[in-house]
């Protein structure tokens, strides 16, 4: 993708990023015209990880596909589960196994063996999940899916509204 559309993107991620934001400030400062405000927000996958601390999923869009996730280890779950079902991903994935790992731990293994909390992606592949909400989507978006060269761009998150 060229730099100018991949600026034209970022350019719309913030866009949304801010409306969401100060349509929330609004509704929790009782504006009176706030009373048909969305019940979701939907960011971006690709958005600075740290806006979802502290949030609730509700989904994972995958352009117009919506699948339902209501914790952050479900929206691990479906990500890494379309991740996996592109046969030339799943090849990636299969040879990342073992060799992508934290300070402390492997984030994708053969095995849960050592593991805190695991997730089963298919036979013979297991996640780490056992990391604070920013931490889970860095290491999911940053350290699995761009080295599997999975393209993420259309993947949003819908977070409930407070």
């Amino acid at each position: 993708m060229n730099e100018i559309a991949e600026i034209k993107k970022a350019c719309e991620a913030l866009k949304i990023s801010i409306n969401a934001t100060f349509d929330r400030l609004l509704s929790t400062l009782g504006d009176e015209g706030t009373a048909d405000f969305p019940t979701e927000y939907i960011y971006p996958f690709t958005a600075d990880t740290h806006i979802f601390i502290g949030e609730k999923p509700a989904a994972v869009l995958f352009g117009d596909e919506r699948v339902e996730a209501d914790n952050w280890r479900k929206v691990y779950a479906a990500i890494m589960s379309k991740c996996n079902a592109d046969a030339k991903c799943h090849d990636n994935l299969m040879f990342l196994r073992d060799k992508v790992a934290g300070r402390d731990r492997i984030l994708l293994s053969h095995s849960p063996d050592n593991m805190r909390r695991s997730l089963k992606i298919d036979e013979d592949m297991y996640a780490e999940v056992c990391y604070g909400t920013a931490t889970l989507l860095y290491i999911l978006r940053d350290r699995i899916l761009t080295p599997a060269r999975y393209d993420y761009s259309s993947i949003s998150i819908v977070i409930k509204s407070k």
